[in-house]
């Protein structure tokens, strides 16, 4: 049973939890643009949950903390826009905060972002931007084919999205570095195919560098796909047997820790559908910037920096 808590920010509205597995030559990069309309994964990943094309309108737009881009509130709930401001009913994640006090903070960075206002919440254009780009995903592999064979998978996940690619070379493994990438992507996938060794992550793991920066500048939005591989029992996302071995006796620990998170998916060739829908539900995640809270497993060296905030400007709030 998986005793992990999911990879959301404390009080982010989650779009449903995590399932929990049924048992226990230089680089090359190429994009490709979804022509779908946004998709809104489903609400949870049951049998119940949507398809793409049913809830192809229903994706709203995204309304960001301007520093460290997680998403709080969307369009679905904004009530009026003026010059300097947006009314909201309602926001992305649960107001937690002191209720006796007007400023709203973001609650990841803290950065102030507008005030609390009978019932409603105006925040300051300057510090929530609107967000109606794509979803960026970047698939990583050390084989072409790889690549080729996921990136339509993850397009189909999530249509309003941009799949890049970045063949990789084994020389740049260690100390590898997304920062400088343009465009950063909201959410990173790595895939391996399985012959021979499985190594992924840990000391020997080829993409242990690769997942962490990953995991820092997404804030916990990555995949792992192993293909050529089906799970031993149907329905599951991944062989529990074989991510046992990979973490227990294989020093991998932290692949194991993934798989807890639902972060770690096996197929053959293409995925059940349990495995789509948890495709659907984790760029869900990464489309609304929901980062991750510590994780125990998570190697401490992996954890985001956070953005330092800006002093709250209490002579904006004082005029609203």
């Amino acid at each position: 049973k998986n005793q992990d808590p999911p990879a959301t920010c404390p009080g982010t509205r989650s779009h449903g939890p995590l399932p929990a597995p049924r048992s226990g030559a230089g680089r090359q990069t190429t994009r490709r643009q979804g022509t779908g309309m946004a998709a809104g994964p489903p609400t949870s990943a049951g049998s119940g949950a949507k398809t793409s094309d049913s809830v192809a309108q229903e994706l709203p737009i995204r309304y960001a903390c301007q520093l460290c881009g997680v998403c709080i509130a969307t369009s679905e709930f904004l009530m009026d826009a003026r010059e300097d401001a947006a009314i909201f009913g309602r926001l992305h994640f649960e107001d937690r905060g002191d209720k006796a006090s007007r400023t709203l903070p973001c609650p990841y960075c803290e950065q102030g972002l507008g005030i609390r206002a009978d019932g409603t919440y105006v925040l300051r254009k300057d510090r929530v931007v609107r967000r109606p780009e794509r979803l960026e995903v970047l698939v990583c592999s050390l084989k072409q084919q790889e690549a080729a064979e996921v990136s339509p998978v993850l397009q189909e996940a999530f249509p309003h999205s941009n799949i890049n690619t970045r063949i990789l070379l084994k020389a740049e493994l260690r100390g590898f570095q997304l920062s400088g990438l343009r465009p950063m992507p909201d959410l990173v996938v790595v895939a391996h195919r399985n012959e021979g060794r499985v190594l992924l992550t840990d000391r020997n793991g080829f993409y242990h560098d690769v997942l962490g920066n990953a995991w820092q500048q997404t804030r916990g939005n990555i995949l792992v796909i192993l293909t050529r591989k089906d799970p031993q029992v149907n329905g599951d996302l991944y062989d529990a047997q074989l991510l046992k071995s990979l973490s227990t006796q294989g020093d991998q620990p932290t692949v194991g820790t993934l798989g807890a998170l639902g972060r770690v998916l096996m197929w053959d060739s293409s995925p059940s559908k349990p495995q789509q829908q948890q495709l659907q539900l984790l760029t869900t995640r990464a489309y609304f910037r929901e980062p991750s809270v510590p994780v125990h497993g998570i190697p401490g060296n992996w954890a985001p920096k956070k953005p330092q905030p800006k002093l709250a400007a209490a002579a904006w709030c004082s005029l609203l």
